[in-house]
């Protein structure tokens, strides 16, 4: 079985199963081993917080989220390895929401004097993290709008490139989408590839502005960098292929 695997697949099962093994250690030392050592900040604070901490049930309770979200996690890299659509990206999402959640929730358990304080805290710290993850996987999911004239190649918007068109040395379209290896700086989400990306041989590192398994998908190669990209109408991308072909004949 191990053999059909994509190599994207195989990196995918190594980074996600250890960070699952990491992250599920850690709940067992804290909730089975009581090693309170390993919770953030806990042996810094008196000893008389400690206790109180631990008799009032703050240890228990976040003992409590970290074995509800360890399920998820669990849950989460199950659904990225099954045909699902979108199911690693909604399960992502909510071991966030329920991890911050349950932290602020924790609160509750808090020593009094710094209950109100560490609720504004852990509440800022959900409030930002939700509206960057929401800001970029809507910049993402945008399409990134392609221009082509006699000077250059533009792609606008996020990860957007400008090649002047002398510089351009092939351009072609591909039935199929080589096989992405790994994300080296990019977006990956819902089928959205945009970014530096690496892809199976021949083709090594280069940019990626995919949008889903629409074919064809144009190839665009200058002397030390390529890009690949479609568009949501198949028409759309035959359309940019011909116009830049045309423009490069016609500069010839």
């Amino acid at each position: 079985m191990v053999l059909n695997m994509s190599t994207g697949t195989i990196i995918f099962i190594i980074a996600m199963g250890w960070a699952l093994i990491i992250y599920g250690g850690l709940t067992y030392l804290i909730v089975k081993k009581k090693e309170y050592s390993l919770i953030s900040g806990f042996l810094n604070r008196p000893k008389e917080e400690q206790e109180y901490l631990i008799h009032n049930g703050y240890i228990e309770a976040l003992g409590k989220i970290f074995k509800i979200t360890f399920y998820l996690f669990a849950a989460t890299f199950l659904a990225g390895l099954l045909p699902i659509p979108y199911g690693f990206e909604i399960g992502i999402a909510i071991f966030i929401i329920v991890l911050l959640g349950g932290i602020i929730w924790v609160q509750k358990f808090e020593v009094p004097h710094k209950r109100k304080k560490m609720y504004w805290i852990t509440g800022g710290i959900m409030a930002v993290t939700i509206a960057l993850i929401g800001g970029l996987t809507i910049a993402g999911m945008g399409d990134n709008e392609v221009k082509v004239n006699h000077e250059s190649l533009e792609i606008s918007g996020m990860y957007g490139v400008k090649w002047p068109v002398e510089d351009i040395m092939s351009v072609e379209l591909l039935d199929e989408l080589p096989e992405v290896i790994m994300k080296s700086n990019g977006f990956a989400s819902a089928g959205q590839l945009k970014g530096h990306f690496q892809l199976e041989e021949p083709y090594g590192s280069g940019l990626l502005f995919v949008n889903g398994k629409n074919s064809p998908y144009l190839y665009v190669a200058t002397k030390k960098d390529f890009l690949i990209l479609n568009r949501k109408n198949s028409e759309d991308t035959i359309n940019i292929y011909e116009s830049l072909l045309k423009i490069l004949e016609s500069n010839n």
